[in-house]
């Protein structure tokens, strides 16, 4: 999830055994999360940072186009952004080649992101409906 959603939730919510149970939160979102006031909690949470998650990184940003909103790195935005759909394409190459994988979806109220991980085959929800089901 990215951390609009995060921030969008109560501590109970981020609490919950649903988000211990089925949620993992990039490293770079954890760091932009860093102002919640549980954000140590989260911390059992962490995607890594892994070579693969990189690889993926480029592959994410070799489809980014003029206008896409998406990353600016002039202003230093979008970095989880682009560290979710990584985390996410990692994760459904490695559930591609299991019987019954995992289905990763990214909760986001982010129209760019939600654009790109369209483009790129990454599920979403919004936030809205990711904390109804919490």
């Amino acid at each position: 999830m990215d951390n609009v959603t995060l921030s969008r939730m109560t501590p109970n919510q981020r609490a919950s055994a649903f988000m211990h149970d089925r949620c993992r939160i990039p490293e770079e979102i954890i760091y932009e999360a860093r102002g919640l006031p549980d954000v140590e909690m989260l911390k059992s949470l962490i995607y890594p940072i892994t070579t693969t998650v990189l690889e993926n990184v480029r592959i994410v940003l070799a489809t980014i186009k003029a206008g896409d909103k998406v990353v600016d790195l002039y202003r230093n935005e979008g970095n989880g952004d682009v560290m979710l759909l990584a985390t996410a394409l990692t994760e459904m190459a490695v559930s591609e080649g299991q019987l019954i994988g995992d289905r990763w979806i990214i909760a986001t109220a982010d129209k760019g992101l939600t654009t790109k991980a369209v483009e790129l085959g990454v599920l979403t929800c919004t936030s809205d409906q990711f904390i109804a089901l919490v």
